[in-house]
C-alpha cells in the first residue's frame, strides 16, 4: 500500500530547480526516481529527453480501452533564495508537509502517482492511464510542449496537477509580453531643443497603455476570467545623466482571455503604437494560451461527480494564472487544472502544503480514472 505522505516526502527531498537559461539537468534525477517506482509497481516507464539532459517522465498503466487519460504535472520548481525552512528537508507541521515544491507541484505529482497505484493493485482498469512529468513549467513551457510532439495518442480527457485548493479550474487566462523600446535621438542634456527623448516617448507609450489602451479592454470579458489586463513591469533607458536617452525599454505584461490568439494581440498593439510613437515593438519572449474547457463536456462531468461524491464545491472556477492544460487544450483535449494546496502557498518562504487535502485529493483523482473519465 502507497503512503502518499512518504512518497511526496521523498519527491521534496530530490531538488529540481529550473535552470531557466542555464544548460543544466536540473529535473532528470526526480525524473528517473519517479520511472523507478512505478517500475516496481507494475506500471510501464520511460523517461525522454527535451534539453540540456532535462528529462520528461512519463508512467503508462495499461487499461481496456487504448485511448488514455493524461494526468500531467511539472517537475521543476522555483529557486529556494529567502527560504525559511530547509526547502528539500520535508517537514510535517500541523498535519501539513513543508518543503519546496510540495505545493506547487509535488503533491499533485504525489496524488497521481498513488492513485495509479491504486488502480494498479485493484482495478478496474476501464482506460488506459498516462502520467506525464514535465521540465520547464516555471519558465518557458519546453516540457509540455514536448510532450505534446512526442508519440502519446490523443488523451479523452487532461488532470493537470496545480494548487486549486480541490476546485475544479476550466479556465484560465494566457499572456502575451513582450518589450516596447523608444527611440529618441542622442545629445548633450543641456541642448534638449528639437529632439526626441526616448524616455519622454516611452511616459507617453505607458501613459497610453494605462489610461487609453488597458480600459478599453473590459469589453472582452469572459464569465469566469474577467477581462484581459495590461500591466508595465519593467522600464530601463539612458546612458547617463547628462546624456540625452536614445532608448528606453518597457516591457508589459498582456494578459489573454478565451477568444484571444496572444500572436494576434502582439501584432494589433505593435500596429496601434507603432502608427503613433518612434517606437519598436518587439516580437513576445513569451507567449502563453488560455485556457476556456467547456464545463458541459463528458469528462468535465466526470470529474465534477468525483469533487462531488468527496463533498466538495464541483462548481467550474477560472483563475487569473496559467498552466500547461492550456497548451494541451490546443490539441482538443478537454483539461481541467486539480490538485491540493493554494496557489498562495506557492514560492513562498515556507511552502507547504495540508495533507488532508492530498489524500481527498486522490481519492478524487482514482473515481475519475475508475469511471475512465465517463459520467455516471
Amino acid at each position: 500500500m502507497v503512503d502518499p505522505v512518504e512518497l511526496l516526502a521523498d519527491l521534496v527531498r530530490i531538488p529540481s530547480i529550473n535552470p531557466r537559461d542555464r544548460a543544466e539537468p536540473a529535473e532528470t534525477a526526480l525524473a528517473e526516481h519517479i520511472a523507478e517506482w512505478a517500475d516496481a509497481r507494475g506500471m510501464l516507464a520511460r523517461t525522454e529527453e527535451v534539453l540540456d539532459g532535462r528529462r520528461n517522465v512519463v508512467v503508462t498503466l495499461p487499461g481496456d480501452d487504448e485511448q488514455p487519460l493524461l494526468l500531467e504535472s511539472h517537475l521543476d520548481t522555483v529557486e529556494t533564495d529567502g527560504m525559511a525552512i530547509a526547502p528539500f528537508e520535508p517537514e510535517v507541521r500541523d498535519d501539513r508537509l513543508h518543503g519546496r515544491g510540495s505545493c506547487d507541484a509535488k503533491a499533485s505529482l504525489a496524488v497521481f502517482l498513488t492513485a495509479m497505484a491504486r488502480l494498479a493493485e485493484r482495478g478496474p482498469r476501464p482506460r488506459t492511464v498516462v502520467l506525464a512529468g514535465v521540465v520547464d513549467e516555471e519558465h518557458l513551457y519546453r516540457g509540455v510542449t514536448a510532450l505534446r510532439r512526442s508519440d502519446l495518442p490523443k488523451p479523452a480527457g487532461a488532470i493537470i496537477g496545480e494548487p486549486t485548493e480541490l476546485r475544479m479550474v476550466v479556465a484560465h487566462k494566457g499572456c502575451m509580453r513582450c518589450r516596447i523600446e523608444a527611440r529618441g535621438d542622442a545629445g548633450h542634456s543641456s541642448q534638449p531643443w528639437g529632439r526626441t527623448n526616448a524616455i519622454e516617448v516611452a511616459a507617453e507609450v505607458v501613459r497610453h497603455l494605462q489610461q487609453e489602451h488597458a480600459p478599453g479592454l473590459v469589453h472582452l470579458t469572459r464569465p469566469l476570467v474577467g477581462p484581459p489586463s495590461l500591466a508595465v513591469t519593467m522600464i530601463g533607458g539612458g546612458q547617463g545623466p547628462n546624456v540625452l536617452p536614445d532608448s528606453c525599454v518597457v516591457t508589459i505584461d498582456r494578459r489573454t482571455v478565451g477568444g484571444e490568439d496572444p500572436h494576434e494581440v502582439w501584432a494589433q498593439l505593435r500596429a496601434e503604437l507603432e502608427g503613433r510613437w518612434p517606437v519598436v515593438v518587439h516580437e513576445p519572449h513569451i507567449v502563453d494560451y488560455s485556457l476556456e474547457t467547456d464545463p458541459a463536456d463528458p469528462f468535465v462531468r466526470s470529474v465534477a461527480a468525483g469533487l462531488r461524491e468527496s463533498g466538495l464545491d464541483a462548481e467550474p472556477l477560472g483563475v487569473g494564472y496559467g498552466t500547461d492544460a492550456s497548451k494541451i487544450a490546443l490539441d482538443g483535449v478537454p483539461a481541467v487544472v486539480f490538485g491540493p494546496g493554494s496557489i498562495a502557498n506557492a514560492h513562498t518562504a515556507d511552502e507547504s502544503v495540508p495533507l488532508g487535502e492530498v489524500r481527498t485529493a486522490i481519492d478524487v483523482v482514482e473515481r475519475v480514472l475508475r469511471t475512465g473519465g465517463v459520467p455516471a
